[in-house]
């Protein structure tokens, strides 16, 4: 794997436009942080599965190497602009590039609480583009195309180095990088955090069983909406994933967050809770939202506006405490499935799920979610809800100051168990408001 030795930085990068996927400047200037962009250049590794044979459920992968290929490639770092704001955690992104294109770096959330983030251009879609249908319906670009100049001297030797690229760069930002040149602009880094969502989650899922304990460079793993899949190490740009679960044997804490439409896909991997791992599963929310929402007809699905997002920032924090106080976040409960294998979801009267963690929506319901479920003018992936009749409003609750009250109180709890921060609670119960507002009650 890459060395401390091996990894070459350049930058901070300067061009006549912002970094791609920056925060807008008044996010910045109004966090106190700084965003800046580097390159980080070397010899990156791949790896394959020994004598190919298929990776084990169990986790329990072997990276074998098999070639070298150089590599230049990009990080974006958001970090405090004041040292002393710095709480000396990094959370290092594995780039999502599902849509053919990195994500943008986060514009608000824990991450501004005195954290670092750091976004890496792990994979080749990032950087050169992808031909899948997701790509072409984004309208996002990939770095070349969206500031030739800038990106030119990019360089990937192939998917199957990812996985290395992403060690070079936890190497570049951690407590022990070396460089005469420092991302961190000098801050006193303690502690590494690697974090992906979705796509990026089953990539860091592979580097974990399988790349990870050649030598270690990140100390917690955070993985959300992960299906339970993981690329074989040798896919190339159209991977065959593979099931299986993350090893336990990896000696550093991993808090897996899924939402409602990832629960049956993982129900029959061994994932107990246990002193190095957490599961975290909320209940009645969808693998992703629509950023614009279409109104469904009355009694009919439409997709779920629900997020995972504020149980996610608690997510965060629950981390960054574990490495730093050394006690694991509480245990929470599953999502209730009954039927194993092939399990299926156990919902009340309500037609919601049982169990898992409630937002506010889920615990005082005025409509039916699904995690997964094709709505109006949308993908399983967004989910459903379907609100319930005025007349059944009408006997759940007496009036909508009950029903604000009953809100405030599922916030409450939200936020004493530890799975919604405290400095969320307030939108949480400004939206509570504005639900109680809608209601056909007194």
């Amino acid at each position: 794997m890459s060395t401390e030795s091996a990894v070459e930085v350049e930058g901070p990068v300067e061009g006549a436009r912002p970094p791609y996927g920056a925060p807008p400047a008044e996010v910045l200037a109004a966090s106190g942080y700084l965003c800046e962009e580097y390159l980080i250049a070397g010899e990156a590794t791949a790896y394959r599965h020994p004598d190919d044979a298929p990776p084990s459920a169990d986790g329990r992968w072997t990276a074998e190497p098999v070639a070298t290929g150089a590599y230049r490639t990009r990080i974006l770092v958001v970090r405090p602009a004041d040292p002393a704001a710095f709480t000396g955690t990094v959370f290092l992104e594995w780039q999502n590039v599902s849509a053919g294109a990195e994500q943008p770096a986060p514009t608000e959330g824990e991450v501004y609480r005195g954290h670092a983030w750091v976004g890496v251009s792990a994979q080749i879609a990032g950087i050169y583009g992808s031909p899948s249908r997701m790509a072409r319906a984004s309208r996002r670009a990939p770095l070349l195309d969206a500031d030739p100049e800038r990106y030119a001297g990019l360089l990937h030797p192939g998917e199957p180095a990812c996985f290395d690229v992403f060690s070079a760069a936890a190497t570049a930002v951690g407590p022990r990088r070396a460089s005469a040149v420092d991302p961190l602009g000098g801050l006193a880094v303690e502690r590494v955090v690697a974090v992906g969502g979705s796509q990026s989650a089953m990539r860091l899922c592979a580097y974990a069983n399988a790349v990870h304990r050649r030598g270690p460079v990140v100390d917690a793993f955070l993985l959300s909406v992960w299906e339970g899949r993981a690329p074989r190490l040798d896919a190339d740009t159209d991977p065959l994933y593979r099931r299986t679960t993350i090893r336990e044997d990896l000696g550093v804490p991993v808090l897996l967050l899924n939402s409602e439409f990832e629960v049956t896909a993982t129900a029959d991997l061994a994932l107990p809770d246990t002193p190095l791992r957490r599961v975290w599963e909320v209940t009645g929310t969808p693998h992703g939202v629509l950023r614009r929402t279409p109104p469904a007809t009355d009694g009919e699905w439409g997709p779920n506006p629900v997020s995972w997002r504020p149980v996610y920032e608690a997510a965060l924090r629950a981390v960054h405490r574990w490495l730093v106080d050394g006690e694991p976040p509480a245990v929470q409960p599953r999502i209730t499935l009954a039927g194993r294998p092939n399990a299926r979801i156990v919902r009340g009267e309500d037609g919601n799920a049982w169990g898992g963690i409630r937002l506010p929506e889920i615990a005082v319901p005025v409509a039916e979610h699904r995690g997964r479920k094709g709505g109006t003018g949308s993908g399983p992936v967004f989910g459903g809800r379907r609100a319930y009749a005025d007349a059944l409003v009408a006997q759940l609750y007496r009036s909508r100051a009950e029903y604000a009250e009953l809100w405030e109180h599922a916030v409450e709890d939200l936020v004493a168990a530890g799975v919604v921060l405290p400095e969320d609670a307030g939108a949480m119960r400004a939206r509570g408001a504005e639900v109680a507002a809608t209601l056909p009650l007194p």
